[in-house]
């Protein structure tokens, strides 16, 4: 029967009715995926932990308590992911990776075998759907109908998949995992469906704040470590396992590694940091595990173990930076093996605690009270127990080659070598693997089966059976075969134990004897085997490794092969512990290896480093139970900065801490040195080494805690020193500076640093510290150096080097400066200035690597014991602290030039003499910067620029102190000079504190408007670089805003006008508007661009590309060094704010290198010398010329935004900015001559007259000219003909200064004063010298001695009319030259000249001065007959010189004496004074004889005499008597020459005389003024750049600074030239060194033998009577 079909509900039923079904269920069915998707991920974890249970029946399967639970489920549910423990007995060979495969794919199948399930019963449920069964179960209906569960299901299987299948692990997991268990270093499964470390001997760093307080510690020296490069790193520290052991047995403990590769903008030091805290902490707290166990803390039992980190940071060299090249390294997984345990020779014997002494785990408290009831040591049995194996290597440096049987190995054929003899797969392909895998078959104490082992690879060389183990036939037994031979050497000794009652195994490690009959008995049971083998009956385990054995050792014994083996194996039984492991490694490997080694087996009482080509060092913390090592010495230096924690502990401490200062060890990197660090176990206090190591001596520090023993490979070097004379005090020592603190921006702390730290050098280096201890000893290497050479003992050549400079990057471009201007003060010295790698490459190599490019080679540079100097600010790069070694086979004068006294460098040379080292033969520069992690170098490039001008002063104050030494070297500089140079040197720190705005106190100084326009320049070239980024977030909001809404820009305009696109007519203006928007989408970018330009004010037609900074300064340093600042800046800069840095110099290249790369946009800073310096005019011209020309090259009206930075206030017309810095020295003579030039003229305008004459027509003619100056015009502006004149008017005040002469106190030229003036001869003679202009001696001694006959008569016109005429003829000279050049100078002070006019008016000067001393009248200086006329000239000057000198020579023997010159001399001038005479006189005289020969008085009479002036009177000390250079207390630089001088010699003359000091004062001083206004502008470009992207990204982004990708502060790879080639040639060349040296003196004393037998001879024939005489005699008697 069909139903009517109901009616429809009224409006009252349809308000009422229930909400849709699909609306009401949509949570449900969210909430219900969800659910089940957790539920499958927690069974699809519970698969992988069920299949555990069944293929690891010791794995951590059950979950045993509560807390295991709960971890589970939340690793499972949150994490999607579980943790499988596996105890040391499963992870073995085959059988675990047979495991680890099942327990992997287990769990995806099991996933996807669920979610097919559950799919097929839906499928079968559907089927069914109207049964009545199916009506009955809702649970039915819900956990398997609901399509939305299988959904769950499928994406679980799915995900299970992706990670066990595929292997891909989520992100971030890949920081804190490795994907590939079966290369893990830890026994811990994971499913996702420059060496350092420290040793916690106090348990108060554990057990107080779990832990958290020393990884504080160890991150701090990661971050230290990081300069030495750090593309990865890793850490190893050791477990209990979690099988126990008996009271007398060694304990078993396992390693765990936690390694990172650093990406890109991450910091290693916290990766590291967050890695280990996974790996070895708790998930709550990240407390340590066992921090509150009975195992890392004093218990009753006495045995303690000691919590040690060892990790490595690395730079990779031979392969790319990944996770299986990462240190710690091991080879072979961990694997259990029967062990015999050794400890001790005294704990054997049954010996107590020596009283006063104690070893960690002993039970003493702090106090020395006992906490357990049993004090004595722990005696082990000499019995087997199983210890699970694995060891582990951090390794800094290169492995090369090792000798097997021997012969070398390179490295590539070791590592397949390994393999075979190992059996196990290389885990990576880096050389410091295969150190792992030789220290597997090296280190086999206690274990007979690794003993077979050692000997079957390393002992059978010479056997019958002699094999090539690099042969690829041959196959190497098993390490199963190998434990069933030693299963013959066990039942051996168990044997020999019971049968002679044996209680230890020292007595068979001490007895030849006992280990004779060991021997002996394992021979005849292997024999005994072997024949029963061949009948057959021998098991199949026992056969099979005979057979494996066959092919390396005869097992017939009469061959002596058998013999050999089983002695060889015995041996490496007893004898191959940790510290005679690395002792063989060492002996038989070729390269440079700092290397720490540790094994389960020893890491519970003991660790081994060693180092040899590479530096280590350990620290050790008495007072706070601490032991650090790191291959940066600065490194271990962090337990400076921590203190124990404080607080309660349920457990105390059993250290007892000592009240000694901390102290570090520096091992022997030269020779090779090995330490072993023993801290002892359950009561044993004294270091377990074997028999042949024995002999060694053992120290205790930390109070006895630790026992220290030294090894030294080779003693080719130096002779080794008792342990207490090589430990360097860290506490309480002057010279150690700790560490500095953490801070958000290091490399602003490093900027604003410099002025307190140049500050410090300065005030340091007038007193008596260290570095003037150091510049003693360095003036009486000078000395003896340069004497040598005097007395001729010391040959001059060309090719002769006297002072050597070395050093990398940086602080060779510092060091190149330093040597520039050292060789342009002393022409004749030998100094060069030659990179660190050249010199290794040269000398350091059997194979010299020639330096293609450069003038360098073993043949011109002929080093004989050499002056060197070492720049180094870290001290610890390759290349130079190489050279600190290596050059010691050819100086003994070798200095070094670092951030601190405790470098590796200063190291090296602190023990060039051993013991005999103190402060009087100290070799260190400190600059006291000390460590400073930021790799953008600034304070550290600062600090050595200012260091080496204070030794460059000491050095030239050394030299010119001596006449000799003056001639010898060829000096030019002079005693004013270096007075000008230190008052500058000054007056720097004053400019630098405006500069950096921080004054030498560390306070902030405010309102500095150079600073801020420093800053306001970085910020502007900030927004060019980070234009793109802006644009690119606008298009990106731009985009997303208009395509939601569904209206862009044009088409929203036209919608909301009306516009619609309905068919109408004018709907193809709404397709216009869409076309308009796509172009709007199409150029959006660079839209953005130009509305960021607009708002900002920045320039529109700049190109919208990535921008390049070029840097320009004509001192190289200063452009290198900022080049490198600025490019390290952004080296992890995203891409989009990316830079591309160049420099060049503007005075040479640049123009040729760069301007064809400018383009809109492109930014160029430029340094600008002080043109104001008659010596810098010319420089800075060209600078503003290249400036000029980079900024005129121009399209579509848009060029280079150039800045300029120097202390010239004159803008370029074409430069974007010029930025000006303060001025804080005395002016130079030659800009005093301008500064009074404009004081005249401002005197003469407001004057209206120049009142100089007493007459009217000077006056009349000057205020006719001052009338025409001043005229004004109809608009105002000046006429170019007034501007000409205003500058003549000046270069007329010049010329009235030229030619006037006068004293700081002498007054105004009168009629009166002229009338008393003397008119005897002498003084016309100085007339005439003045009118003449002379400007050196000779022209004085012409003019005296030759006669007045041919001079003009005396004008009778006072100097004043002269005076007149001249300057009016001058005036208009002038003006004639500045109107042909077309230049004039529209500034009214000479602070504002342009470099252009600058040189006009001093070339105008210097012609002048050259008119003047020219007797012919006025001619041109480029004229063909002026430069005959003064050849002619200079001739005739040389034969009136040698008439004079026969002359004054009034004995007529060939030579003037100092009388003779004095009465010459004073015809000359009356007025110049005995003491200046005396130094004249002796400068002149070269041989120092007391006379002057006719050469000596040429060469006086050309030499100018300004130049004599500044070498009299040298006053080198101060009021203590230290050689000190005293500052200039002038108003103005030449003031005290301009007063003494004497008359004749013009002031323009003198200021040429300064040019030297200018040069000085530029390479100096200004210079290092613009590389720090550079580092200040580029600073504000990156940290703006910085500080962008974590804000707009909600601090997703960002990146570090004062990091580069490499992290690499301090380039201590051996690169370019190998380590270990350096140190051999090193060795042979001080042995050849010592070889000739003795050959030398034996042929010298063996001379001087023969001399004197000679002379002997003579006398005696000359005394004895000769047999005629006797016959004569004997007649005349009778």
């Amino acid at each position: 029967m069909i139903s009517s079909p109901s009616p429809p509900p009224s409006s009252s039923a349809t308000d009422s009715a229930p909400p849709d079904p699909k609306s009401s269920s949509k949570y449900s069915h969210h909430t219900t995926f969800f659910v089940s998707y957790l539920l499958f991920g927690l069974l699809h974890e519970f698969s992988h932990l069920a299949i555990a249970s069944v293929f690891l029946s010791s794995s951590q399967s059950s979950l045993s308590s509560l807390c295991d639970l709960a971890q589970f489920v939340a690793r499972a549910l949150l994490g999607r992911y579980c943790l499988i423990e596996i105890d040391n007995d499963d992870n073995v060979g085959s059988s675990f990776v047979r495991a680890h495969l099942a327990i992997r794919h287990f769990g995806w199948i099991f996933s996807l075998a669920v979610a097919v399930g559950l799919h097929y019963c839906q499928h079968v449920r559907s089927l069914r759907s109207g049964t009545a069964a199916a009506k009955k179960s809702s649970f039915w209906r819900l956990a398997v109908v609901e399509p939305i569960v299988i959904v769950a299901a499928y994406v679980t299987a799915l995900e299970a998949i992706t990670t066990d299948l595929l292997g891909f692990v989520p992100i971030f997991h890949q920081h804190t995992s490795n994907p590939m268990p079966m290369k893990s270093e830890s026994s811990t499964l994971l499913f996702f469906c420059g060496n350092f470390g420290i040793l916690l001997i106090n348990s108060s760093w554990i057990n107080v704040d779990g832990g958290k307080k020393a990884l504080d510690m160890l991150e701090k020296m990661v971050e230290v470590t990081m300069m030495r490069g750090a593309q990865s790193g890793g850490v190893v520290t050791f477990e209990p396992a979690k099988s126990g052991h008996s009271e007398n047995q060694a304990p078993i403990i396992r390693g765990i590694r936690s390694r990172v590769v650093n990406a890109k903008r991450t910091v290693l030091s916290k990766g590291v940091r967050s890695k280990i805290e996974k790996d070895v902490c708790s998930m709550l707290g990240n407390n340590l595990r066992g921090w509150n166990d009975k195992a890392f803390n004093p218990n009753s039992t006495g045995k303690r173990l000691v919590r040690g980190f060892f990790g490595h940071t690395r730079f990779a060299t031979s392969s790319k930076a990944s996770m299986d090249g990462t240190h710690p390294h091991q080879w072979s997984p961990r694997r259990f093996y029967t062990f015999f345990p050794f400890q001790s020779a005294a704990a054997s014997k049954g010996s107590t605690a020596k009283r006063g002494s104690h070893a960690v785990g002993t039970g003493l408290s702090e106090s020395g009270r006992s906490t357990s009831q049993n004090k004595k040591i722990m005696h082990l049995e000499p019995k087997s127990q199983s210890i699970g194996v694995e060891n582990f290597v951090t390794h800094n440096g290169d492995f090369e080659f090792y000798k097997i049987n021997g012969k070398y190995y390179d490295t590539e054929a070791i590592q397949q070598w390994l393999t075979k003899a190992l059996r196990v797969s290389m885990p990576a392909t880096v050389d410091s693997a295969a150190i792992a895998g030789m220290m597997d078959l090296l280190r086999v104490q206690g274990c007979f089966a690794l003993s077979a082992r050692y000997a079957v690879c390393f002992k059978m060389g010479g056997c019958s059976k002699d094999v090539n183990p690099m042969d690829p036939s041959i196959e190497y037994p098993t390490v199963w075969h190998y434990e069933e031979i030693g299963k013959v050497f066990e039942k051996a000794l168990d044997e020999m134990v019971h049968k002679e009652e044996v209680k230890s195994l020292e007595e068979f490690n001490s007895s030849d004897k006992l280990r004779d009959e060991l021997v002996s008995k394992i021979s005849g049971a292997l024999i005994e085997l072997v024949e029963i083998g061949s009948s057959k009956n021998l098991g199949h385990g026992m056969m099979s490794a005979f057979n494996a054995l066959v092919n390396f050792v005869s097992l017939d014994f009469e061959e002596g092969d058998l013999g050999q083996f089983v002695r060889a194996t015995v041996n490496a039984f007893f004898d191959n512990d940790l510290m005679q492991t690395t002792k063989i490694f060492l002996k038989n490997a070729k390269g440079s290896f700092g290397l720490c080694v540790t094994t389960s087996m020893d890491a519970h009482r003991q660790v081994v480093f060693a180092a040899k080509g590479q530096t280590l060092s350990v620290a050790f913390y008495p007072r706070k139970g601490l032991v650090l090592y790191a291959s940066e010495q600065a490194a271990v230096k962090a337990g400076l900065n921590y203190e124990i924690p404080h607080g309660k502990s349920m457990f105390g401490t059993d250290f007892k801490c000592v009240d000694e200062n901390s102290v570090r060890l520096d091992l022997d990197d030269l020779s090779g040195e090995i330490v072993l660090l023993d801290w002892g176990y359950g009561g044993d206090s004294e270091p377990a080494v074997s028999l042949p190591n024995r002999g060694l001596a053992v120290d205790k520090l930390m109070g006895g805690t630790v026992n220290v023993i030294l090894l030294h490979l080779e003693n080719a070097m130096n002779k080794s020193s008792k342990l207490h004379k090589r430990l360097v005090q860290l506490e309480n020592n002057e010279f150690i500076k700790p560490l500095l603190d953490d801070c958000d921006d290091p490399v602003l702390a490093d900027i604003k640093d410099i002025p307190r730290i140049c500050s410090n050098i300065q005030e340091d280096w007038q007193d008596i510290g260290l570095n003037r201890m150091t510049a003693w000893h360095l003036g009486q290497c000078i000395r003896q150096r340069i004497q040598g050479r005097v007395d001729g003992t010391i040959e001059s050549h060309t090719n002769q080097v006297d002072i050597l400079v070395t050093g990398c990057e940086v602080s060779l471009w510092a060091a190149e400066q330093f040597v520039a201007d050292l060789q342009k003060c002393f022409p004749k010295l030998g100094v060069k200035a030659v990179s660190s790698n050249k010199l290794l490459g040269l000398f350091g190599q059997e194979l010299a690597m020639p330096s293609i490019g450069f003038p360098f080679s073993q043949q011109t540079l002929e080093m004989k014991d050499p002056i060197v100097i070492i720049v180094s600010h870290s001290g610890g790069t390759f290349g130079p602290l190489a050279c600190s070694n290596l050059m010691q086979s050819f100086s003994s004068s070798i200095f070094t030039v670092t951030s601190e006294w405790d470098t590796q460098c200063g190291k090296q040379l602190r023990g060039m003499f051993g013991d005999k080292n103190d402060l009087l033969t100290s070799r260190i520069f400190s600059t006291e910067v000390g460590v400073r992690p930021a790799e953008p170098c600034s304070v550290s490039v600062v600090a050595t620029h200012q260091l080496l001008t204070n030794i460059f002063e000491h050095i030239c104050v050394t030299i010119i102190s001596n006449p000799h030494f003056r001639s010898i070297t060829g000096s030019i500089i002079t005693e004013w000079d270096l007075q000008t140079l230190e008052r500058c040197n000054r007056d720097n720190i004053k400019s630098l504190e405006r500069i950096v705005g921080v004054d030498r106190e560390g306070n902030e100084i405010h309102d500095l408007t150079k600073h801020k326009e420093l800053r306001a320049a970085g910020d502007i070239w900030a927004e060019h670089i980070l234009e793109n980024a802006k644009a690119y977030i606008m298009s990106f909001v731009y985009i997303i805003v208009t395509v939601t809404l569904g209206f862009p820009l044009i088409s929203g305009i036209a919608y909301a006008a009306g516009l619609r696109d309905d068919k109408s007519p004018g709907d193809w203006l709404f397709y216009l508007a869409r076309f308009f928007d796509a172009l709007i989408y199409f150029w959006l970018p660079q839209i953005n661009v130009f509305i960021l330009r607009l708002l900002q004010g920045r320039n529109l037609r700049h190109r919208m590309v990535g921008r390049t900074v070029v840097i320009g300064d004509p001192c190289p340093w200063v452009a290198q060094s900022a080049e490198a600042f600025l490019s390290k800046i952004f080296a992890c800069s995203y891409s989009i704010a990316g830079l591309n840095v160049l420099s060049g110099n503007p005075a040479d290249h640049l123009v040729h290198r760069h301007t064809h790369r400018v383009v809109r946009g492109s930014l160029f800073v430029c340094g600008r010398p002080d043109g104001r310096l008659t010596a810098l005019t010319t420089l800075e011209a060209s600078t503003c010329l290249a400036v000029n020309q980079a900024s005129s090259i121009q399209s579509i009206g848009g060029t280079c935004e150039s800045i300029t930075i120097g202390h010239n206030m004159s803008k370029l017309p074409l430069s974007f900015q010029g930025i000006f810095l303060e001025t804080h020295r005395p002016n130079f003579l030659c800009e005093q001559l301008l500064d009074e030039a404009d004081e005249a003229d401002i005197q003469m305008a407001n004057n209206k007259t120049m009142n100089l004459t007493a007459t009217g027509n000077l006056k009349a003619d000057h205020t006719s000219f001052v009338s025409q100056r001043f005229m004004s015009t109809e608009g105002g502006d000046e006429p170019k003909f007034q501007s000409s004149m205003r500058q003549d008017s000046r270069n007329a005040k010049d010329d009235l200064d030229d030619s006037f002469v006068s004293t700081e106190n002498e007054a105004p030229h009168s009629q009166e004063s002229q009338r008393k003036t003397p008119r005897g001869n002498g003084w016309t003679k100085l007339r005439g010298s003045i009118n003449r202009g002379s400007s050196n001696m000779e022209d004085d001694l012409i003019s005296s001695f030759v006669g007045t006959e041919n001079e003009p008569p005396q004008s009778q016109e006072s100097n004043h009319e002269i005076a007149r005429r001249r300057t009016q003829s001058r005036l208009r000279g002038s003006i004639l030259r500045k109107s042909s050049n077309g230049e004039s100078d529209s500034s009214g002070a000479n602070k504002c000249r342009s470099s252009a006019c600058l040189l006009g008016i001093y070339s105008n000067m210097e012609k002048d001065a050259k008119e003047k001393s020219n007797k012919q009248g006025i001619h041109d200086v480029h004229h063909l007959d002026t430069v005959i006329n003064d050849m002619i000239k200079e001739r005739r000057g040389n034969d009136r010189a040698i008439a004079i000198f026969h002359d004054m020579d009034k004995n007529h023997n060939g030579a003037i004496d100092f009388r003779e010159f004095t009465v010459a001399y004073k015809k000359i001038n009356p007025e110049v004074s005995m003491v200046q005479l005396e130094a004249m006189f002796e400068e002149a005289d070269i041989d120092g004889n007391g006379t002057l020969d006719l050469d000596e008085f040429i060469k006086m009479t050309k030499l100018p005499q300004v130049d004599v002036l500044g070498k009299l009177s040298v006053a080198n000390r101060d009021a203590r008597g230290l050689v000190q250079v005293m500052p200039s207390t002038e108003k103005y630089f030449g003031e005290e020459l301009k007063n003494s001088a004497p008359k004749g010699v013009g002031v323009f003359t003198m200021a040429q005389s300064q040019r030297l000091s200018m040069e000085l004062y530029e390479s100096r001083m200004a210079s290092m003024q613009r590389f720090v206004a550079m580092t200040v502008m580029f600073h504000q470009m990156g940290m703006r750049v910085e500080s962008f992207f974590p804000k707009i990204s909600f601090g997703l982004l960002g990146y570090r600074m004062d990091r580069t990708h490499s992290i690499m502060r301090i380039a201590t790879t051996a690169s370019p030239v190998s380590g270990a080639d350096v140190r051999d040639r090193m060795v042979e060349l001080h042995l050849r060194f010592k070889i000739q040296k003795a050959v030398n003196l034996v042929a010298s004393r063996y001379k001087a033998w023969k001399s004197s037998q000679a002379a002997r001879s003579a006398a005696f024939e000359a005394k004895a009577p000769t047999l005629s005489d006797k016959l004569t005699v004997g007649v005349r008697g009778r």
